[in-house]
């Protein structure tokens, strides 16, 4: 499904390239720590951009989780694994929007449908996550979480 106000990519760092997840077809080398980028947009306004790279596979574990804690209306945040970047995802009164923040030297947010952004942002876990079994580079016990938070989100 497209989604016309939210755009995410995921991309693993090979040297300083920056190449998309899903065309990657080569060998990563320590699945604890994967660098990459993961690049947030909604609205049109960027929000994670690939200058903010860091260990993407951790990164998107934790917002395994935050979707789900969103899901249930409750707030999420936190900080990539290896930067002072801080995320949160705020459910809004009414609980339909929801608001998304990132503070990387300055606050930059915006708010969508929650829905939508669940679902975008869900189905796009799944299939990076799916993606990293696949080359074979994903830890087994994190993606298994990853995989459960994702798999409550019944939308």
């Amino acid at each position: 499904m497209i989604y016309t106000n939210i755009s995410i990519n995921s991309y693993i760092k090979i040297g300083d390239e920056f190449i998309d997840i899903f065309q990657y077809e080569g060998y990563v080398k320590n699945s604890d720590y994967i660098e990459g980028a993961l690049e947030l947009t909604i609205n049109g306004k960027p929000l994670i951009t690939k200058a903010m790279w860091d260990d993407i596979n951790w990164l998107w574990g934790f917002f395994a989780e935050g979707l789900l804690l969103v899901y249930e209306n409750k707030e999420f945040s936190c900080y990539f694994p290896d930067q002072p970047i801080e995320v949160k995802f705020i459910p809004l009164k009414g609980h339909r929007r929801v608001c998304i923040s990132v503070n990387c030297h300055s606050e930059v947010k915006t708010s969508t449908e929650k829905n939508e952004f669940l679902i975008a942002m869900r189905d796009h876990a799944i299939q990076f996550f799916e993606r990293l079994e696949y080359l074979k580079s994903a830890t087994m016990g994190d993606r298994v979480q990853a995989m459960q938070y994702l798999g409550k989100i019944k939308l």
